[in-house]
């Protein structure tokens, strides 16, 4: 018999299991979820990223340089191409700013200077060697009376002081090491540093541009301040004859022919050095960076008739870059993958922090079509605007950017907040920013839709009122357009008048079009999904509603203690900040099943006898059990909602129903048999939520409450406290998440709900009506003796 009753109450739990999952799409999904789960999955992405590419096709003609454009040409996407002119114009401006490297050879100094000590070393030797012959006397005056053999052997072994009578005057000094060293320091001083060019076209040639002098020998450089610095050929003579004082053993004639002999000598020791040049250009050239212009989609490239400039040219060569399979390819590839990562974090969120709340694949689901039906509907708004932009007249007009502000781009996250909730919207209103951002190729709209995002989940994170939707809508406007301008202001654009005021009314159009959105499209997730959103509980809170009006006409008791109920529980939520209008909601239904049998309940036995005094204990508790799925099949019958009717089995749980097992035992006494507390108990499941618990306690202490005969704020709270410790003694609240410091809060809200309705007040003058009732009774005793 045992066993038989736990297999009854094992068929009445399953029973109630599958009437919770009645309306879940993932209710019906075969077991072997994992592989096609992947399979869904995969789609999704596909079908996300196929949303996000761009189809649009183009065919380009190989315009040359002078051509005339055939057709009119649009960017099909945004790309960037080179500003040639400009890059160049920005590498001229770079190059006049390098430096030139004129190189400075010191040793053109020391190799003249020896060579003149040579020659006179050499001369000297020369004398001398004449001195020890007797071809010249030592009394002989060497300038005027030196043998020309003398003359003529000097000539031949120093050729560079043939010239005009530099030998005749050397020789009457005899070569002196004081001449030398006059000379040699004269010539010095003319090529000292920094030097001595060519000529002066060498140095006209970067006339503008800063000098800087490198050392040959050392290595070093020097900046010149003063280019002039530098001496070509005749400067350097020029300065010779101003030094020309220096020479102090001649005069007169034999100084300037002298003077001629050095200016003979002078050499360039300093020249342009183009590698060294090059190099200082090269790394200038290596850090400018080319100007690159942004190309918006559906700007016009070129028109039909027009010359094809240098301009022209390049950027149809960069849209055909961009527009080459290959690219696109990889495009595609690209995001697939940013899509595939975003949906399967979305995934892994829902099995992380979502586990025993909801069923995370359905709503997995749930929430990729929202993104996916957001982004079709801003796919639209798109080709909707390049069409406009295309037929603008204005020029600041033809920027498609401008009517991308019409799009609904905060859809998703405001369906997503009414059909998931709070956390979970804040989550997909980063990948849906994401994803605008990558249909539209627009950073901005990034930040547009994260903001306009953020703004509804916020006016909307409290929804108890239809209106409600009306105020989110005009606060996603408001913030829209305050974006819009602050976007502006960032840009550094100006404040054009026209394309100003379409964005603002895009932005205005974009907030007010979400309430209406949101209105069409959520009946229809809801009922795909088997979701209770805020909207439809307030529908179902209606007290005017079919079936509760049909409850106050057939079960008057249950439906005043439905009534109750909500209003018990209503304060409890509201303690511990759980939600107040589901657990109301489900107060009100949480009996329905009583109205196949009304007149089996108690509440209801009005002026009539109690049906379970002929009824067995176990066919009494089958009947009070039956309610529950009764009552599963009326919520599917009136699409409840999966929230709402998973209340209706865990508000008992598993609960003993006492009186019937009490009974059935002192029945089971007289004959020595035992009765099974199994066959008692509700079929389940226990409380999964704070909402189901407290409804459970909230149940059992507004029914104890009538038996209070002196319901008094102590016997009110005793009352709350025992119900609520035998629930917790009884295993009941083990599997949801609701804290004893939160127990204890909605245990005073209880009481004082309950000591407001069992207040006192004061007898009225001239109608006492206990003093009749009490006569009442005794006249009934006396009739009855």
């Amino acid at each position: 018999m045992a066993d038989k009753t736990r297999g009854k109450s094992r068929r009445r739990s399953d029973v109630a299991r599958k009437f919770i999952a009645l309306g879940r799409l993932e209710g019906n999904l075969p077991a072997d979820w994992s592989f096609k789960g992947f399979l869904v999955g995969l789609v999704l992405v596909v079908l996300t990223t196929a949303v996000l590419m761009d189809y649009q096709f183009q065919t380009f003609t190989d315009y040359q340089l002078g051509d005339i454009a055939d057709r009119t040409v649009e960017a099909s996407q945004g790309f960037t191409v080179e500003d040639r002119e400009a890059t160049a114009a920005k590498l001229a401006e770079a190059l006049a700013a390098v430096p030139v490297v004129f190189s400075y050879d010191v040793r053109v100094n020391h190799l003249l200077a020896t060579e003149i000590r040579t020659d006179f070393l050499e001369a000297r030797r020369i004398i001398a060697e004449n001195r020890e012959t007797p071809v010249i006397p030592e009394e002989t005056d060497l300038p005027t009376e030196a043998p020309k053999t003398l003359k003529s052997e000097i000539e031949e072994q120093l050729p560079r002081f043939a010239y005009k009578n530099t030998i005749d005057i050397c020789l009457k000094h005899e070569f002196s090491q004081e001449l030398e060293d006059q000379l040699v320091a004269l010539l010095v001083q003319s090529m000292k540093s920094p030097g001595v060019v060519f000529n002066r076209e060498a140095l006209l040639r970067h006339q503008g541009r800063q000098i800087i002098l490198h050392h040959e020998i050392t290595g070093e450089r020097e900046a010149l301040e003063d280019w002039l610095s530098l001496r070509d050929l005749g400067q350097a003579k020029d300065l010779l004859r101003q030094e020309e004082y220096q020479l102090t053993l001649v005069g007169g004639q034999e100084k300037m022919e002298l003077i001629d002999f050095l200016d003979r000598l002078i050499a360039p020791n300093t020249s342009f050095d183009p590698q060294r040049t090059q190099e200082l250009e090269q790394a200038a050239m290596e850090e400018v960076a080319p100007v690159l212009i942004q190309i918006r989609r559906g700007r016009t490239i070129v028109r039909a008739g027009d010359e094809i400039t240098e301009a022209n040219l390049s950027q149809l060569k960069a849209l055909e870059a961009v527009r080459d399979p290959g690219r696109s390819f990889d495009r595609m590839v690209g995001i697939f993958l940013i899509v595939g990562f975003f949906f399967f974090a979305l995934y892994a969120y829902f099995q992380l922090h979502l586990v025993g709340k909801h069923e995370s694949r359905s709503d997995f689901l749930l929430v990729a079509l929202v993104l996916l039906t957001n982004l079709v509907l801003t796919r639209a708004v798109i080709f909707l605007s390049e069409f406009i932009a295309g037929s603008a007249r204005r020029g600041e007009l033809q920027d498609p950017i401008h009517f991308y502000f019409f799009a609904p781009v905060v859809l998703g996250a405001v369906l997503t907040l009414l059909l998931v909730g709070l956390n979970l919207s804040l989550y997909c209103s980063v990948i849906n920013a994401v994803f605008v951002g990558i249909v539209t190729g627009e950073m901005n709209m990034i930040i547009y839709t994260l903001a306009g995002s953020l703004a509804a989940i916020y006016t909307l994170r409290q929804y108890r009122e239809r209106s409600a939707l009306i105020r989110a809508g005009m606060t996603i406007a408001g913030v829209n357009v305050i974006i819009i301008l602050a976007l502006q202001l960032f840009s550094g654009g100006s404040f054009q008048a026209a394309p100003i005021t379409v964005r603002m009314s895009a932005g205005i159009a974009s907030g007010i079009s979400v309430p209406m959105l949101t209105s069409l499209l959520l009946p229809t997730l809801e009922s795909l999904f088997g979701l209770t959103t805020d909207i439809r509980l307030l529908e179902l809170s209606n007290l005017n509603s079919p079936i509760l009006r049909r409850m106050a006409l057939e079960a008057p008791g249950t439906y005043h203690h439905s009534i109750s109920v909500g209003t018990l529980a209503e304060a409890g939520a509201s303690a511990i900040d759980a939600n107040t209008l589901l657990i109301r909601v489900g107060a009100y239904y949480h009996d329905i099943g009583k109205l196949k049998h009304p007149e089996y309940y108690v509440e209801n036995q009005i002026f009539m006898a109690n049906k379970h005094e002929s009824l067995s204990p176990a066919m009494s508790s089958l009947i009070l059990a039956s309610h529950v799925k009764d009552g599963l099949a009326m919520a599917a019958e009136i699409k409840l909602g999966q929230k709402v009717a998973a209340l209706i089995p865990q508000h008992h749980g598993t609960r003993v129903m006492t009186y019937f097992y009490q009974k059935a035992k002192d029945a089971a006494a007289e004959k020595n048999r035992e009765v099974s507390e199994e066959e008692f108990r509700y079929p389940g499941p226990k409380p999964q939520s704070k909402e189901a618990a407290i409804l459970m306690i909230g149940d059992q202490v507004e029914a104890a409450s009538r038996t209070l005969q002196e319901p008094t704020p102590g016997q009110i709270r005793g009352l709350i406290r025992r119900i609520t410790q035998a629930t917790i003694q009884d295993g009941q609240l083990d599997e949801c998440d609701i804290t004893l410091n939160e127990l204890g809060r909605v245990a005073k809200a209880f009481e004082r709900v309950l000591t407001g309705m069992y207040h006192h007040r004061i007898e009225y003058p001239g109608f006492e009506f206990n003093k009749r009732k009490v006569e009442a009774s005794r006249t009934e005793n006396q009739s009855i003796q």
